[in-house]
């Protein structure tokens, strides 16, 4: 679809899953947002990722998806690939349906580039052992859905600034975990235009799903639903729709990479509570910012494993 508006990107596939029967077509849509927005994850409360104020101010909408993952900043310097396909069509492990359709993707990165690319996990696309992708999937009417991208850049800034948070140390640990564990193509130098990195990606999933993908664009059905479906992606009751749901009021932690989180927690240590951001990789606590400044408490903190 090349070059669409931000919430296009996000209705099209939408679209797609929602009219899809057994006879529809499995389908694979490529496109790049021509202006920034910020995506919820189904399941997110707007409350809890997003700051309304900072993203009005910045003129950034805000949309929530269908599907799973997590909130994330979207612009023009990503590459967006969508699966849409039959359930019938896919495998039933959840795990097999993200090697179905991320494996041309780390197929596509090997083809340009000489780094180590490979899935990791379920579903988690790294480039050098960072992470290069934001990968969300999930199940919509008939249909089994795949979606991510590839980065050729990130404005960590404008990502950062937009999270409702505790406070600014929690940001800032939060900003300095995502530099840590997240890679663009401009990291590495890259030369590649989108465009052509977007037509090896078609090359890599006509290999690997061994099949030929006809292009096409979308049926006038597709396209009247599809102004509809943008219309309830960015509405209020569908952005607060997660608000009422009953479940614990406890701040969940941030997720920035595989095995790497954000938290603020109150803890207890030799019997005194203490408050505080914690960035915790594979269970260790990495950086610590408590809120009282206890600078040395902060040092005896890093390294220990994290509980909560």
């Amino acid at each position: 679809m090349g070059r669409i508006p931000g919430w296009q990107t996000q209705a099209v596939y939408h679209t797609v899953a929602e009219l899809m029967t057994e006879d529809t077509p499995d389908t694979i849509i490529i496109s790049q947002p021509s202006d920034p927005y910020v995506c919820l994850g189904y399941h997110q409360k707007l409350s809890e990722i997003f700051d309304r104020k900072a993203c009005e101010e910045k003129e950034i909408p805000i949309l929530r998806r269908k599907v799973g993952g997590g909130g994330t900043y979207l612009d023009s310097s990503q590459l967006f690939y969508q699966c849409v396909f039959h359930k019938s069509r896919v495998p039933a492990n959840s795990d097999k349906i993200y090697e179905m359709m991320l494996t041309p993707v780390v197929n596509t990165l090997k083809h340009f580039f000489d780094v180590k690319a490979e899935l990791v996990g379920s579903h988690e696309v790294e480039m050098n052992g960072k992470r290069v992708a934001g990968i969300g999937g999930g199940q919509m009417g008939e249909a089994s859905i795949v979606v991510g991208n590839i980065l050729f850049d990130f404005d960590f800034d404008t990502m950062a600034s937009v999270w409702n948070v505790p406070n600014e140390a929690f940001r800032e640990l939060a900003k300095e975990a995502m530099k840590d564990h997240i890679i663009t193509l401009d990291d590495i130098g890259s030369m590649v235009k989108m465009d052509k990195l977007a037509d090896q990606l078609i090359i890599e999933y006509e290999s690997h799903l061994n099949c030929k993908l006809n292009p096409g664009g979308m049926t006038i059905t597709e396209i009247e639903r599809a102004g509809q479906v943008g219309a309830v992606l960015r509405s209020e009751s569908f952005l607060n729709s997660m608000d009422e749901e009953i479940g614990s009021s406890k701040r969940k932690p941030l997720k920035i990479a595989r095995n790497v989180f954000i938290h603020y927690e109150e803890i207890e240590l030799s019997g005194e509570k203490i408050v505080g951001s914690f960035r915790v990789e594979n269970g260790l606590i990495h950086s610590v910012k408590l809120d009282n400044g206890n600078a040395e408490m902060e040092k005896k903190l890093t390294g220990k494993q994290f509980i909560n």
